[in-house]
Order: structure tokens, then sequence, then C-alpha cells
């Protein structure tokens, strides 16, 4: 069909074309000042056609976000890489708990070389000579000192101890004993009777010699 255009500038040029859907195929400029016809031509198609269906509208791909265009001239948006998650470390398995070593409450098994007569014929020497001393020292000085039993039964333990070669729990209780013989007699002599520091001195006594003779 012939279509007459009237540009802006007065221009009226005339041309033949084929409408698609009601509307211009191609575009058209005046062949005076050059301006596109097109929108002028597309409206003298819709006075001619009123009834033509309006256009399809074609259907744009949505650019990612990763590769979007920039919005506006001159901003650049810098592409964000997505975080990568590491996977856990795989688990482990428990080490194994030691088993734990019951706790020993068998008395302490003396050494090979441990000899019970000579422990026992060393703590009855080491009390006779603590006994002797505590009472030369009064004949001597005149003076009574309260805690010298501490001396017997510390004379008493080391003779068992060094003479016996070891320590054992026996030997402890047997020169605890002797000790308080020795203690008991010393203070007798020195003293006719038993005061409350007496009883206090004897009993460190004992208890020193069980200590020293029996660990």
């Amino acid at each position: 069909m012939e279509l007459k255009v009237v540009c802006g500038c007065g221009q009226k040029y005339k041309f033949d074309v084929e409408p698609v859907n009601g509307r211009m195929p191609m575009t058209v400029n005046c062949p005076s000042c050059g301006v596109d016809g097109t929108h002028t031509a597309n409206n003298v198609l819709a006075e001619s056609f009123p009834n033509q269906p309006p256009p399809i509208p074609v259907a744009m791909a949505v650019p990612t976000a990763t590769a979007a265009a920039p919005i506006a001239s001159g901003l650049r948006i810098n592409s964000i890489a997505p975080a990568t998650i590491s996977a856990p470390p795989p688990l482990t398995a428990p080490r194994p708990i030691a088993p734990l070593k019951p706790l020993s409450t068998a008395p302490k098994a003396p050494s090979k070389d441990f000899n019970m007569g000579m422990g026992i014929l060393g703590a009855f020497l080491g009390a006779i000579v603590g006994g002797v001393l505590v009472y030369g020292f009064y004949e001597w000085v005149g003076f009574r000192f309260p805690w010298s039993g501490i001396g017997i039964g510390a004379l008493s333990g080391y003779g068992a101890r060094w003479l016996g070669r070891g320590t054992h729990t026996t030997l402890g209780i047997i020169a605890g004993g002797l000790a308080l013989a020795s203690v008991l007699g010393a203070f007798y002599l020195m003293y006719g009777e038993f005061a409350i520091f007496n009883i206090i001195s004897i009993i460190l006594c004992v208890g020193v010699a069980y200590r020293v003779a029996s660990e």
C-alpha cells in the first residue's frame, strides 16, 4: 500500500509499505531533514487500520546478579563471588582412656637386705642409749627437760632402721614399745611422778620411734 507522511519540517513524502500487525516493519526518515518518521507513519497506519490488535510484547532476558550491566553511565558494579562453605573436618574417634591402677593398700615390702632381728636389736640399743643420755644429762646439770622423751624415740627408731637395713610396720611397733619402756623409766627416775607434760612427751616419743622405723 502507499503511505503518505507529513514531517514536522513541512516536507511531505510517500512510500510503499506492507504493514505487519498494523505497524511499520521498518524505520523511515524524512528525505529533507532526516528526522525519524517511523512514529508518524505508525500513527497514519493506526488511522487506516483502527481494529488492528495491539503489538505483542517481546520478552527480554533478565540479566543475572553476577553479570548485571551498570545501571547508570559511569557507575561500575563489581560482581561478588558466592561464598564457599567448606565442609567440617571429619570427627575422629576419641582416644581410649587408660584404665586406672588400683591404689595399693598393702604394707610396703621390706628390701632384700632387711633383717628383723637386727632391727629389734637396734631399737633396743637406741632406747637404752636414749634413756641413759636423758637421765645422765639431768644428773649432770640438774635440769629436767620435759621434751627429752622425743630424743629417746628418735634414737630407738633410727637404731632399728640402721641395724635392720630397712623399715617395716612390725619393726615400728616394736621400736615404739621399747622407746615407751625407756622413757617411762627415765622419767620415773627424774620426776618420781608423771605430770601432764610428761604424758605428752611420752606420746611423742612413741610416735617418733614408730614413724622412723616403719616408713
